[in-house]
């Protein structure tokens, strides 16, 4: 079945938008945007701090509390999480899973520790990538900082780890709405099994039905097109088995 889920980016506890992490501009408040996309069906709400790891202004808990307090769908969080005491307050205040990203790098135990915990469905690892000389590396700090590690090679690991889950965002392809790096999801799949989240590129139904069809992928992360009302959730749901 495929899942549609909608990504909040955010800065200053507002919605942003850019193209290749960059030149961000302000979508709208958190809250107001969780309401729309309950609306309009989206499976899942993803919400990302992009700026905690480098600055002291992160997502308030007042802002969580109020978002989860009125809407019924899944919320996953993420962006400056690194230790326990963090994640069970999210826990706490609404979040049904936590996403990690930058602090995995330095605390891998962090993915072991959420895992038997709470259980590996309970957290995600975005692994955020560009492409060069025909090799995918993965980047940390919201693509600011390049990291020694392969693509599967770092998926290899933090599978090790207990993830139970991964979201992969292209950032030479983020928010240019012209296809998603459909290359390095077919390299993932082909090498491991492991449940991923497509982001970075969305342009049209026919880029997710390329994955959905011949890599199996279900689950897209979805930011640009919804922002500035170009296509709907039921869009997706309605006509991907018609194409």
């Amino acid at each position: 079945m495929l899942r549609i889920i909608s990504c909040l980016d955010i800065k200053n506890n507002l919605v942003v938008k850019g193209i290749n992490f960059k030149n961000l501009k302000i979508i709208n408040e958190p809250y107001k945007l969780c309401i729309k996309y309950e609306n309009l069906k989206v499976d899942e709400i993803v919400l990302l701090d992009i700026t905690s790891n480098y600055t002291k202004k992160s997502l308030s808990y007042i802002n969580i509390k109020k978002i989860s307090k009125n809407i019924n769908i899944p919320i996953s969080i993420g962006g400056g999480i690194k230790d326990l005491k963090k994640i069970l307050k999210l826990f706490k205040i609404g979040a049904d899973r936590i996403i990690l990203n930058t602090f995995c790098y330095s605390k891998i135990n962090l993915i072991k520790e959420i895992s038997n915990l709470y259980g590996s469905q309970c957290s995600i690892v975005a692994i955020d990538i560009k492409k060069n000389k025909n090799k995918y590396f993965t980047y940390k700090n919201s693509g600011y900082i390049k990291t020694n590690f392969e693509l599967l090679d770092w998926v290899i690991i933090i599978k090790k780890m207990g993830c139970g889950e991964i979201l992969i965002t292209s950032i030479q392809k983020d928010g240019l709405q012209q296809g998603y790096e459909n290359d390095s999801i077919y390299y993932i799949r082909k090498n491991i099994e492991i449940s991923i989240i497509v982001s970075g590129g969305l342009g049209s139904i026919n880029d997710i039905y390329y994955l959905y069809k011949y890599c199996k992928i279900n689950s897209f992360l979805i930011a640009s097109v919804f922002h500035y009302n170009y296509l709907s959730p039921n869009y997706f749901k309605k006509y991907i088995h018609l194409i």
